[in-house]
Order: C-alpha cells, then sequence, then structure tokens
C-alpha cells in the first residue's frame, strides 16, 4: 500500500502537476493581449520586413523610462526573417503553433541531451524559467534547443557551426559559445560558425536596405540603460548599488574576457568548458530575464540524465520569478542560486551519457 501510495504520489508531483501548470500556462498565454506577449515583438518584425520596413524602432522613439510593456525589436534582423512563415498567418494561429512549437523545443532539447527520466521533463516543465518562457513566447525554448544541438553534434563540424551560428545571430549573449569551439581545437566549426553567422545577419540587414544597422550599437546601449536595471543580470545589481551605467557596461566585458581566459588556462575537460561558457553568457549579458535561466537545463543534463537534487534547484527560481527586479539589491539572489548551479555542474562527476539512436550525420 506504501509503495502505491509513494508511486501515486510521483506520478502527481512530477507528472501531472507539471502537465497542469503548463497547460495553464498555455491557457493563460493563448488569452493575454498581444501586448503581454514577446511573441507580439517577433511577430510585428516578421511582418516588417515581409512588407519591406525596417522592424527597428528609432532612437528618437525610444521614451525616457522603460514600462514593463516596453519591448521593442532589439535583434539582429535574421530573427525577424526566421518569423516571416508565421507572420504570413493570423497574429491567434501564429501564436499557438509558436507557443507548442516551445514546449516541443524545450522536450526535444532534452531528448538531445541524453535525458530518459520522465520526471527531469516534468521538473523542467515545472520550473519558473520554462514557465516564462513558454508563457511570454520567449525565444528562450529555442536558444535551448540550439545550445543543445550544438553540443550533441559537437563533433560534425557544419552541425555544431550552424547551431552556434543560430544561436547567437538570435541572442548575442551566446558569443562565448563560439569561444569554446575554439578552445576545443574545433577549429572548422567555429569558421563555420563565424561564416554562417555573419553572412547570414549581413545578408538579412541587407534585404532591409540596412535600416538600422548603424544605429544599432547605440540601439542596444540605449535598451541597456532602459530595462537592464530592472532585470537579474550583474549589470542590474550594479545599478541597484549605485554604480553608473556605463561603468556598470565595462565591468561586464572586463569579467567576461577574465573568466574565457581562465576557462582557456585553467578548464581542459570540453564538458566542463561547455558549462562555463554558458555560465558566463548568463553573467556578462547586461540584460538578464528569468526565462533565460532555461539554458541551466543544459549543465544540468550534462551532469546526470537522471532525477537529483541538481534537477530540482532550478524550481527554487520561483521564489523570485516576477520578471522585473525592481531593480533591488535582492537580484543578487538569484545570481548566486544560478551560481551555485553552474559550479555544481562543472564539479560534479558526470555519469555516462547514453548516445541517441539517431543515423549520424556525415562529418564535414
Amino acid at each position: 500500500m506504501r509503495r502505491l501510495a509513494a508511486r501515486f504520489f510521483e506520478l502527481f508531483l512530477f507528472g501531472a502537476a507539471p502537465l497542469l501548470l503548463m497547460g495553464a500556462c498555455l491557457g493563460d498565454a493563448t488569452a493575454a493581449g498581444p501586448h503581454h506577449s514577446d511573441f507580439w515583438t517577433f511577430w510585428s518584425a516578421g511582418r516588417d520586413v515581409l512588407h519591406g520596413r525596417s522592424p527597428y524602432p528609432t532612437l528618437d522613439s525610444l521614451p525616457h523610462a522603460a514600462s514593463r510593456m516596453f519591448a521593442p525589436f532589439v535583434y539582429p534582423p535574421v530573427s525577424a526573417f526566421a518569423m516571416v512563415p508565421l507572420a504570413l498567418l493570423p497574429y491567434g494561429v501564429a501564436k499557438a503553433i509558436y507557443l507548442l512549437l516551445s514546449v516541443a523545443a524545450i522536450a526535444f532539447a532534452l531528448r538531445l541531451l541524453g535525458v530518459r527520466d520522465w520526471r527531469c521533463f516534468g521538473v523542467v516543465f515545472a520550473c519558473a524559467p520554462a514557465y516564462a518562457a513558454v508563457g511570454l513566447g520567449a525565444v528562450g525554448p529555442f536558444l535551448l534547443l540550439g545550445v543543445a544541438l550544438a553540443w550533441r553534434y559537437r563533433d560534425h563540424a557544419l552541425a555544431a557551426g550552424l547551431a552556434v551560428a543560430a544561436v547567437i545571430s538570435a541572442k548575442l549573449f551566446l558569443w562565448p559559445l563560439w569561444f569554446w569551439l575554439v578552445r576545443t581545437r574545433r577549429y572548422r566549426a567555429a569558421a563555420f560558425a563565424a561564416g554562417l553567422g555573419v553572412g547570414a545577419v549581413l545578408a538579412s540587414w541587407a534585404a532591409i536596405g540596412f535600416a538600422g544597422f548603424r544605429e544599432y550599437p547605440t540601439l542596444l546601449g540605449r535598451l541597456t540603460e532602459l530595462v537592464g536595471p530592472h532585470g537579474y543580470s550583474v549589470y542590474a545589481f550594479e545599478r541597484s548599488l549605485g554604480v553608473g551605467s556605463v561603468a556598470a557596461e565595462r565591468s561586464l566585458y572586463v569579467f567576461a574576457f577574465a573568466a574565457l581566459a581562465l576557462v582557456a588556462v585553467v578548464v581542459r575537460d570540453e564538458r566542463r568548458a561547455f558549462v562555463a561558457v554558458i555560465a558566463v553568457s548568463l553573467f556578462a549579458t547586461p540584460i538578464l530575464w528569468p526565462h533565460y535561466l532555461v539554458l541551466l537545463v543544459v549543465p544540468i543534463a550534462l551532469v546526470t540524465t537522471r532525477l537529483s537534487p541538481l534537477w530540482v534547484a532550478p524550481v527554487l527560481l520561483w521564489v523570485d520569478a516576477p520578471a522585473w527586479s525592481k531593480g533591488t539589491v535582492w537580484t543578487g539572489s538569484l545570481l548566486v542560486l544560478v551560481a551555485a548551479i553552474a559550479a555544481a555542474a562543472m564539479w560534479r562527476r558526470p555519469a555516462p551519457l547514453p548516445r541517441l539512436r539517431v543515423k549520424p550525420l556525415t562529418g564535414v
């Protein structure tokens, strides 16, 4: 009887409860208005490039202070062109498809990382980053999938290079992944990543007449000033302590290059180096929202593919789950948890990773 009760509790805790939570998430996201979703920004950008318009806001149109509804398109134009197929559809239909694809992307990423324990899937879908990423219609689930693909096919130069190029072109803060290719002497993959990434960005910008190209660095800097202090980044933490915007941003560059230099000198194992560059990416970005932390799934999966306390750790992020930190010093509490998860994933001895039963790609 006790065994049956324990089994029932396990099925509810890791199966039924996450399904109900994700179902509620999808329901709320579907019912939410356009301006309560990141997907509206992507869909609108896709519509813009479909009609030959620039998806970027002008510098003069930016507000003096950002609200929670402030979500301009500030990604490289590749993301806008990737949205064109969905931009051809009515917004409601496109959004429903995108939300379902987001859930599928998380599940597929776990499979690519060798996770077979169904309880791990339940824990991931029950954690705040996954809930926020799906609910907001953010790009996080697809970044997770791209990072998982880069690891799974790391020994195939073209596939790894394409995956790294895709995630960096979508979100620039993941640029340390390219360093990982170089650090592990995957020079052909690094060359593919650089060539494909730069080529795709320039080609997509050329398609809209290089609109916003010259102003893009200024646009990113202005966005950092507007919304960076309201996130959960080191930049936001520094700003909450009274550090100026320029000094806080420069400190991130110093940290990133110093951390990567340390990885190059000290970290020999490719798995630990991969975990390290993901951690550097999260700590070095001036804008860090909770849904970015869905990427923590990768370091955890590289340590163990079965349920363990490390898998449950991201659930603690519900303690500080609001999208905006409101510029308080409590931002540091989330960063400490992220650092603890990354450190545990780096230094724990990993279990052997099972190989997927898929046909290997042809090496390039």
